[in-house]
This record gives structure tokens, C-alpha cells and sequence, in this order.
């Protein structure tokens, strides 16, 4: 495949991304709309399904051996998450969108803090035994996950009025026809994504650039599109706590894709083939989501002070992108 084919396809694949995890969304919700289901059971379904394009990626890149592409791909994503929230921070000064996030929000940041000193500790040490091939870090990512979830869920449950749902969004659509949609757009998704880690793979051969590069922010940011376009809807109606909590929330599963992909690789230890970059790009998104959590917990300031969190993370993180590229 010539190289000119190898970068238009990637590039295809990133703007295909965009669109169709418009179209998921949309139809995902038209779906909890017709359906009987419970609105809760419909928002995980939904919520999966925006992370098919990390979780397809990642899977595709451990299926070509290329560890740092999994691993990039899904701390990249993290990274880029909350760079792509500060940059919205800006957008919705006047609101300090911040000011509105509750409890919620600020047990989310603890929970992705947590998984992702795990993950560092995986990626900087080697442990001795495993259980059969799975590490130890995944073990505790996925159980930490799954307690951290519960207990939030638990500690933020809404015990207030319902509130009536409207239905009557999508009347011109059956339900059969927005789940054949909802399915067809996921499916798209998960082949898109298959696409996008294939030709990342080649455009890192082609050019020399380190996987780990092409990884965190390449692909990173193709994949993390649907969360920005989530988030966006989201803070586009105001609802400033939603937008946070399920950004911070996807950050949380993406770190479980991560140890997923662990248990799927038999290669060897996952973390342990990653390259040294992906140790900048995990600290980085720590630090990232501890100028989040402040934000979060100050009271309002004025303009300037107010932005000064979401500049240094915009900032830092171009500064860690150069930082990046610069390993090979």
C-alpha cells in the first residue's frame, strides 16, 4: 500500500469517527427513548458503545503486536479528554462550568488518579509472577474500577423528583429502525477504528515516528472524538455537571479497556512491552486532572484565576506532545 493511501485513510478514518459518533449518540438515545428498558441499563449501553472506537483500536493493535499503540492510544485518550475539557472551560468562561461540578465529578478525578498510578507502576516495574498471563495491575485496575464505580454510584445516587422523560424526540423513526441504526453505527465504529490502528501501525513505519507518539495523539484524539462530541451536547444545554462527570467517568473505562486488552494480549505482560513515553503521558494526565479536581473544589474567582488551570493544561499539553515525539 502506497503511502499516500496509508495517511488519507487515517485521516478517512478520524473524520469518519466524528460523524458517526454523532450518529450513536443520536440514535442511541432515540433507542432509550422507544425502548421499555430501564434509562440507566441504556446510558451504560450508550456509554460502551462511545468507546468502541478506543477499545476497537486498542484490540486491533495487540491483534498486530504493537503494545505501545494500545497502551498510547488509551492514556492519550485520557490526556486529550481533559485537555478537550479545558478548552471547553474557555469556551463557557462566563458559566465556570467548573463551579458547577458536584461530588460526582471529584470522585470520578480521584478514581482515574488512582487507576492511573496503577498503570504507571505497571509500566515502570517489572513484577515477578502473574496470574497465568495477566498482570497484577490489570487484576487491581479491573477490581478498583469496579468497587470505585459502585461506590460512587452509591454516594451520588439522585433520591429526588423524576423527572417525566419526553417522547416524542424521534416520532418520525419506528423503533426498529433507530436500533438498526444504533447497530449499524456501532458496527461502523468498530470497523473504523480497525482501519485507523492499521494504518497508525503503517504511518509509524513509514515515518520512523515511535508508536507510543503516534499512539497518545494520533490516534488518541481520532478515538476520543466521540467523548468530545458527548461533552459538548452536554455543556451545550447547560447541564455543566453531566459533562464533567461523564468525561471523567469515560476516562475511568478507558483504563479498563486498558487492562481488558492486558487480558486479551498473550504475548507477555502488556504494560511491560510499552515504551517509556507512555510513563510522560500517564504522569502528565495526573497532574492534568489535579488542575480539574481544583478547579472543581475552589469557589468562583475572577476571570483570570478562574482560567489559569485550563491554560497550564492546554499549555502542558503541547509541551508534552513535543516531549513525546522527541523519543523514539
Amino acid at each position: 500500500m502506497s503511502s499516500w493511501l496509508v495517511f488519507t485513510l487515517f485521516f478517512l478514518s478520524g473524520i469518519s469517527t466524528f460523524f458517526i459518533a454523532s450518529r450513536l449518540s443520536i440514535f442511541g438515545d432515540a433507542v432509550k427513548e422507544k425502548s421499555r428498558v430501564s434509562s440507566a441499563f441504556m446510558g451504560a449501553i450508550i456509554g460502551i458503545a462511545i468507546s468502541l472506537p478506543e477499545l476497537t483500536s486498542s484490540v486491533t493493535a495487540i491483534i498486530i503486536d504493537s503494545p505501545d499503540l494500545a497502551v498510547g492510544n488509551l492514556v492519550g485518550s485520557n490526556l486529550f479528554n481533559i485537555m478537550g475539557l479545558a478548552i471547553f472551560d474557555i469556551v463557557y468562561r462566563r458559566y465556570q462550568i467548573m463551579t458547577h461540578a458536584t461530588i460526582e465529578s471529584k470522585l470520578y478525578g480521584w478514581l482515574v488518579i488512582l487507576m492511573t498510578l496503577i498503570v504507571i507502576l505497571g509500566l515502570s516495574l517489572t513484577l515477578p509472577t502473574h496470574v497465568f498471563h495477566i498482570s497484577y495491575t490489570s487484576i487491581a485496575i479491573i477490581l478498583i474500577y469496579f468497587i470505585g464505580s459502585k461506590y460512587i454510584n452509591d454516594r451520588t445516587e439522585y433520591k429526588g423528583r423524576k423527572v417525566k422523560r419526553q417522547n416524542d424526540r424521534y416520532e418520525e423513526y419506528t423503533y426498529k429502525q433507530v436500533l438498526i441504526r444504533f447497530i449499524g453505527s456501532a458496527v461502523a465504529i468498530m470497523v473504523i477504528g480497525s482501519v485507523l490502528t492499521l494504518t497508525a501501525d503503517r504511518i509509524s513505519t513509514i515515518t520512523g515516528i515511535g508508536a507510543s507518539f503516534i499512539g497518545s495523539f494520533l490516534v488518541a484524539i481520532s478515538t476520543s472524538l466521540p467523548d468530545a462530541v458527548s461533552v459538548g451536547t452536554a455543556l451545550k444545554i447547560r447541564n455543566f455537571n453531566l459533562g464533567i462527570s461523564s468525561l471523567l467517568g469515560s476516562n475511568a473505562f478507558n483504563l479498563m479497556i486498558l487492562a481488558i486488552t492486558d487480558v486479551m494480549y498473550f504475548r507477555g505482560n502488556l504494560l511491560e512491552n510499552a515504551g517509556p513515553a507512555n510513563l510522560i503521558t500517564g504522569s502528565v494526565s495526573i497532574v492534568f486532572i489535579l488542575l480539574i479536581i481544583l478547579s472543581i473544589t475552589r469557589k468562583k474567582a475572577t476571570s483570570w484565576s478562574y482560567l489559569l488551570p485550563s491554560l497550564l493544561i492546554i499549555v502542558s499539553y503541547f509541551v508534552t506532545t513535543y516531549l513525546v515525539f522527541q523519543i523514539k
